[in-house]
């Protein structure tokens, strides 16, 4: 295959943007949504790489193992979310089960809540990553500030917030 341009670029997506997706949907446990937003992110990765791309090797090769590391990051985003919500209820649940729809809200109003009060760069970093879902590099991308940065203003918001919750 030759150097990817706009109009390589646009045969790729037609020919294995459907199988892309299918992965996707595998891969997730067919939650369509993710799917789509990981394919999207995986074209756009493509695109944003495709000097990195060496023609005469196989395309699918090189596709599948971006589209592997994204699942990848999926997992642990997903997995960094759960134990947070997991360790937020379990300590917010001692005062009031979460069974009922209103004492849920209650909880996702203390939570908005104690994010607010976080300190602004804390608070835009987990905002983008948690509520905005974008990944720790976009985050970075978007804020202007260094992974590293964005990683360490995470960890200290989420500190700060199970701090809060367990007293």
């Amino acid at each position: 295959m030759q150097r990817l341009n706009a109009d390589t670029f646009d045969e790729l997506y037609r020919t294995y943007g459907r199988r892309a997706q299918g992965f996707f949907l595998r891969m997730t446990g067919y939650d369509r949504p993710l799917a789509e937003d990981l394919t999207q992110e995986l074209f756009t990765r493509i695109w944003e790489h495709r000097s990195d791309y060496r023609p005469g090797e196989p395309f699918e090769t090189w596709m599948y193992s971006i589209a592997y590391n994204l699942c990848k990051n999926a997992y642990r985003h997903q997995t960094v979310v759960d134990a947070y919500f997991r360790d937020m209820l379990a300590t917010s649940s001692e005062a009031a089960p979460p069974s009922e729809a209103l004492e849920r809200a209650e909880q996702r109003e203390l939570l908005a809540r104690a994010v607010q009060r976080l300190p602004e760069g804390q608070r835009e970093v987990f905002v983008l990553r948690y509520d905005e879902e974008l990944t720790l590099e976009q985050v970075a991308a978007v804020c202007r500030i260094p992974l590293g940065t964005v990683k360490s203003r995470l960890f200290n918001a989420l500190r700060t917030l199970k701090k809060q919750f367990n007293s």
